[in-house]
C-alpha cells in the first residue's frame, strides 16, 4: 500500500509540476540578452556582488533547499537575471529544525550542488526578509565548466537546531528544481535513494486546530483590525477559517523564547490581521497541489495541509497553545468558511 502511494503522489507530483512550470513559463517577462551582457561585463568572480557605474547591484546567491525550484522562486516573486547549477566547495548541507530545514556548513573536503542565481538588490533584499532565520554567508561555488566565483548562501542564525529529516514534499521540491536547472544527475539519484524523509501524511492524518469556540464568528473587518498596528488590539491570524490570537512571548529565560520570538516576528510581518492559507501556501509549496495563484486555487483539502503544518509547527506541545489561543472563525460576506461547518 505505502509503495502504491508513493507512486501515485510521484505521478501526481510530475504531472502538477510540468503544468506548473507551463503556467510560470506563460506568465514571467524574460530579461533581455543585452541587459545580462550589460551586466556580466562588470562581474568579478571574486566578488558575491555585481556594481554598476550607476550604482545598481546585483547578487549571486547559491539557493539550497526550496529556492533552487522555480516554482518557489515564482510564488515568491523572485525571477532571477540568470540561473545556473553549481557545486559548492569545503560545504555540506544538512538538514536541521523542525521540518528538516536546509542549512549550510563548513566542512573541508566535502562538496554538494545547488542552483546559483543572479538576483536584482530589491530582490535580495525581500530575501532577507524572507529569510529571517537565516543570515547571508559567502561561500566558493564552481560551475560546470569549472570556472569558480563567490556567491552568498544563507545559514541558520540558531545554532542549537538539532538534525533532523527533511519532509518528502521538501525533499520534492528541492529534486525537481535540481533537475530543472540541470543539476547532475548522480547529485539527484543520491538525493532520491540515500537521503531519508519524513513521508507525506494522507489525508486523513492531518491534525487541526482544537478548542475553537463553535458559537464565536468575526467578520473580515474584524480581522483587519488585529494585524499589530494598533497595540490596543492584540494580534490575530486566520489559518483554514480558524482564528488565533497571540496572547503574549515566555520569560526570556525559556528555552522557548527566542523561536517564539522570531516566529511572531514573521507571523506579524506577513500574516497578521489577515487570512494566511494563500501566503503560507506560497511558501510552502506543494508539488502535489495545483499551483496557487490566488485564494480560490486552494481546495478544501490543501487548506487542511496547510492547517495540519501549522500545528505541526506550533502546536506540537502543551506549552506553544499557550502562545497564540484559538478565539473564533472567521465569516466571509458571501458564505461561513467550510472549517466552520
Amino acid at each position: 500500500m505505502t509503495n502504491t502511494l508513493h507512486r501515485l503522489n510521484s505521478s501526481t507530483s510530475e504531472a502538477n509540476f510540468k503544468l506548473s512550470c507551463d503556467v510560470v513559463h506563460s506568465k514571467i517577462i524574460r530579461h533581455d540578452q543585452s541587459l545580462i551582457d550589460s551586466i556580466l561585463a562588470h562581474d568579478n568572480p571574486q566578488e558575491p556582488i555585481i556594481t554598476l557605474p550607476d550604482g545598481q547591484k546585483y547578487f549571486w546567491y547559491l539557493a539550497i533547499g526550496s529556492m533552487n525550484n522555480p516554482i518557489s522562486l515564482y510564488l515568491r516573486n523572485l525571477i532571477p537575471i540568470i540561473s545556473y547549477p553549481a557545486i559548492c566547495l569545503n560545504h555540506r548541507v544538512v538538514f536541521r529544525g523542525v521540518g528538516g530545514m536546509a542549512d549550510i556548513e563548513s566542512c573541508e573536503g566535502s562538496e554538494f550542488d545547488g542552483v546559483v542565481h543572479l538576483l536584482s538588490e530589491e530582490q535580495m533584499n525581500r530575501l532577507d526578509k524572507m529569510e529571517m532565520s537565516y543570515e547571508r554567508i559567502i561561500v566558493p561555488v564552481v560551475n560546470y565548466q569549472n570556472q569558480s566565483h563567490s556567491a552568498y548562501a544563507y545559514k541558520m542564525t540558531i545554532t542549537s537546531h538539532p538534525d533532523n529529516l527533511p519532509s518528502e514534499r521538501y525533499l520534492d521540491i528541492i529534486v525537481k528544481g535540481c533537475e530543472y536547472y540541470g543539476i547532475r544527475p548522480d547529485y539527484i539519484k543520491r538525493l532520491r535513494e540515500e537521503q531519508a524523509v519524513t513521508p507525506r501524511k494522507e489525508p486523513h492524518m492531518y491534525q487541526s486546530i482544537n478548542d475553537v469556540p463553535s458559537d464565536v464568528f468575526y467578520t473580515t473587518d474584524d480581522l483587519v483590525k488585529h494585524n499589530g498596528s494598533d497595540p490596543n488590539y492584540p494580534i490575530w491570524i486566520c489559518i483554514n477559517g480558524k482564528i488565533l490570537e497571540h496572547v503574549g512571548l515566555p520569560p526570556s529565560d525559556s528555552p522557548e523564547y527566542e523561536a517564539q520570538k522570531q516566529f511572531h516576528t514573521i507571523i506579524q510581518s506577513r500574516f497578521a490581521g489577515r487570512e494566511a492559507d494563500f501566503e503560507i501556501a506560497k511558501a510552502l509549496y506543494e508539488p502535489l497541489h495545483k499551483l496557487p495563484l490566488n485564494e480560490e486555487d486552494l481546495t478544501d483539502e490543501h487548506r487542511a495541509m496547510l492547517e495540519d503544518h501549522y500545528f505541526s509547527m506550533r502546536f506540537r506541545n502543551d506549552q506553544n497553545n499557550n502562545y497564540w489561543k484559538p478565539i473564533g472563525r472567521l465569516r466571509r460576506s458571501n458564505r461561513i468558511t467550510n472549517s466552520s461547518l
